[in-house]
Parts: structure tokens; sequence; C-alpha cells
């Protein structure tokens, strides 16, 4: 078969070819009139062959059967375009565009192909949701692999503390925002995590954060999570945030007071939405959790003088439990001496309990530190006291320190080291338990926020 038989025998055929061609494809003249369309057209635009030949792609693209028209686009620049359109039916397709030039090199036609990847789209969602799922629980596992079992250090029969527990058995199960306020060291922790193992969510995670332990700059990327490349020492693979990983679980946001205000509107939104954005990212993220928030000052307080949202605080104010300090409910310092007890006896093999010397002292301190300084004073005595018997003399109570002549006195300390370690223990104590976060004691102590919050550890949270 020669070459002018073979043209023949391919323009017989045109028809069965293009029925043949996957792709869609569409012919225009030089002005844009569409003059062929492939029978795959009309799956592809919602246009029937009918309808589409002899209009212009100006108008279909007015009527929005595709858009932008890259047939429109190669008319204008006469090259070859390849880009992605949107169909009518929102569907998104990638089109090349070609011009073909007669002898005066002017367009005489311009076919263009497109391929439907809407498909291609849907797997790439499903695929970046399963990754996403992957990393999650990857994160989860890695988190709760290091955290302590949801075991709480509570005990006690005072009025009050049997008053929180009825109220927190009524709501535990309803998915309501819950704020828990109390000085430092009340155990409001610990109560949110009563109230997340008396939930349906039990089996789900439950994430905490302070939001006073970390710097402004980095609570958002804590709370969010971050694509990879997000900002300057982004990790490479991105990072998933804290609120993503309390999803199907629990999440209590301590010393809420100290969240910044931009955050607290988008903590809010978050809220609203149950949604959230990656710093970085495109994508919305369905997030489920039960928030509990926690704060050591009276936030109403802090509506008023514009520190904190008010839409906020009516958000997160939807059942209010106060967590009042030891020293107001005296019932329950003895319960909670024994329970702690019996929980370093475990801990370190020993057998050590409290002369009714030592139970006395207890009951009669002021617990300016509450349910935490308890733990702390008891486990230091219960290590260093030499028989099975903790006595009076054997607990240590910082309110009852020696004054500055005696702390100042060579007699006092073994070394300037440990004077200087005595001083520092009683400044950041002390202003911890005055201003309540780690930021607040590094500006009044002119330190660092990390220093502040390692020190704070190192002296109050053991």
């Amino acid at each position: 078969m020669n070459k002018r038989e073979l043209n023949r025998e391919l323009a017989e055929n045109f028809d069965l070819i293009m029925d043949a061609i996957h792709d869609d494809i569409l012919i225009t003249d030089g002005n844009g009139i569409v003059i062929r369309v492939s029978p795959t057209f009309e799956a592809f635009y919602g246009l029937s062959e009918e309808m589409a030949l002899g209009k212009s792609v100006y108008e279909l693209e007015r009527e929005g059967y595709f858009k932008p028209s890259i047939i429109a686009k190669v008319i204008a620049s006469g090259e070859k375009i390849t880009m992605r359109q949107k169909t009518k039916g929102n569907r998104e397709v990638v089109v090349t565009a070609t011009p073909i030039m007669d002898s005066n090199k002017k367009i005489k036609f311009v076919v263009s192909f497109s391929r439907d990847i809407t498909e291609m789209q849907e797997l790439q969602e499903q695929y970046y949701r399963l990754e996403n799922e992957i990393e999650k629980y990857k994160a989860e596992i890695i988190k709760l692999r290091g955290a302590n079992t949801l075991t709480y250090n509570i005990a006690g029969k005072s009025p009050a503390f049997i008053k929180i527990l009825e109220t927190i058995s009524r709501v535990a199960d309803f998915d309501v925002n819950i704020l828990l306020l109390g000085p430092s060291g009340v155990g409001k922790t610990t109560f949110a995590k009563i109230i997340h193992q008396s939930s349906s969510r039990r089996e789900g995670p439950f994430i905490d954060i302070n939001c006073a332990t970390i710097p402004d700059n980095l609570l958002e990327s804590e709370l969010f999570g971050y694509e990879k490349g997000a900002f300057t020492g982004a990790n490479n693979t991105g990072k998933i945030g804290l609120i993503e990983l309390a999803n199907g679980g629990t999440l209590l946001l301590d010393e809420i007071s100290e969240m910044p205000l931009n955050l607290q509107a988008k903590l809010l939104k978050t809220i609203q939405d149950k949604a959230i954005r990656r710093i970085g990212g495109t994508k919305q993220i369905r997030v489920d959790f039960r928030l509990i928030v926690a704060s050591n000052r009276d936030l109403a307080s802090l509506v008023d003088a514009g520190q904190f949202r008010e839409d906020l605080f009516y958000r997160l104010n939807v059942v209010n439990i106060t967590i009042p300090p030891l020293k107001d409910r005296r019932e329950d310092i003895l319960p909670l001496c024994d329970y702690f007890l019996d929980k370093i006896n475990k801990k370190y093999g020993i057998r050590k309990e409290l002369t009714p010397k030592a139970r006395e002292t207890l009951m009669n301190y002021s617990w300016p530190g509450n349910v935490r300084e308890l733990s702390n004073i008891l486990e230091r005595a219960a290590v260093t006291c030499t028989g099975e018997h903790i006595t009076k003399e054997d607990l240590y109570f910082e309110k009852n320190k020696p004054g500055c002549d005696e702390i100042t006195s060579i007699e006092a300390y073994k070394s300037l080291k440990e004077a200087v370690e005595t001083i520092e223990r009683k400044l950041i104590c002390d202003a911890y338990q005055k201003l309540g976060s780690s930021i607040k004691v590094a500006e009044a102590l002119k330190i660092s926020q990390p220093t502040a919050s390692r020190k704070i550890k190192k002296y109050f949270d053991k």
C-alpha cells in the first residue's frame, strides 16, 4: 500500500480511530470554533457532540464547561501548552493543546487532548489520609510508650472531694468541655485523667500539654503540627500535632490562661469546626476529641482585663469544677498520706510508716504547694529517714526553712554549692507558687523560660 492509499485509508477510518483513543480529543479551527470532538467529550465535559460543534471555546468557557480554555491560550500564544482544567461537573483534567500552522505560520487548527485525573486525585487523597493515619498511630504509640499509665494519685474523704467525684460521674460520659480551676498542685491533671477514664473515650488516648511551659513560638506547632518544610528548622517529614494525636480521646490543656491571644482564636475555631490545618498545610483534618482545660487563675477576671478571649471562655466554661486547696479540705490529708506512702513503699521496696507526731505535723501544715508538695515531702522523708518510722524531724518543709541569717552562715551548709542551691530552690518554689507559670517565673527572676521550666521540674515537680 503506497502513501496515498494509506492516507486515504486513515481518512476513511478516522472515526474508528477517534473512538479507540481513551483520551478526549477536541479540534477547533484557528478562531477557536469547535469542528470535531471525540465520543468521550460528553462524558468529560457534560456537553453532547451535537451541541459542541460550531461553538467557540470562548463561549464554552463562559458557560463553564471548562475553565480556563486552553485553546484560547494557545491561540493567544501560538505555542503548545499543557495545563489543568476544571470541568462543569467539577472534575479535574490534564489537557495538552497543540497549534497546527498553515504555510503562512498562522494557526489553522488547534488539537487538544484531555485526560481525566479525578480518580487519580481521589487515590492521592486516600493515600494521604492513610499516610496520615499511620503517622498518627506511630506518634501515639511513641507517646504512650513513654507516658505513665493512667493510674491516678487520688484519695480523700472530705465533702469537697466527694462532691467533685460526684460531679465527674455525672458529666464524664457527655462530651462537654470542662474547665478545672484551682491553685497549683491540687491535682487538676489527676482529676482530668479520672474524667477520661470514666468516659466512653477511655480506650482512646489521653494527651496533655502545659501551655505555660512551651514558648509561644513553639506552642502552635506542638498543638497543630506542621507539614514538612513549613518553616526553617522544621522536621523533614513534618510533625503531627497534639490535637490531632488526641483524636478519639481526651485533650487536656493545662494553664490555658497562658495561651497567647492569637492561638486562643485558632483554638476557638478548632472547637467550632472540629477540624485543624497543620502549619504550612492546605488540607482540613477532621478531629474528634474531648476537651478539658485547667487553670490556676481566674479566667473571668482575665476576660475583664482583656487578657483572655470572652468567646473562648464561654466555649470552655460549659462545666466548671473548682478544686479547693489542700488546706481547705484537711480531711483528705491523712488518706493522701497513706496512699502516697503505700505507693512509695512499693516503688522502692521499703516499709515506712508515719509516727503519730509526724501525722499531726502534716495535718497542721498550711500546704502552699498542695497535694504535689505532700507527695514530694513524703517521698523525700521515706528515702532519707534511717528507721522504718518517719518522725516529725524527718519531714522537711520548704516554708519552714531557715531565715536569711541562718542561710548565709558558714555553719548552715557543707559548701557554697549547697547554700546556692538552697536559696535557688526557695526563689524558684516561692515564685512558682505565687505566679503559677514558668513564663512568669522567668520574667520575675530575669532568666529564660526553658531555664525556669527546668528548675521548676527540678525543685517542685518531683
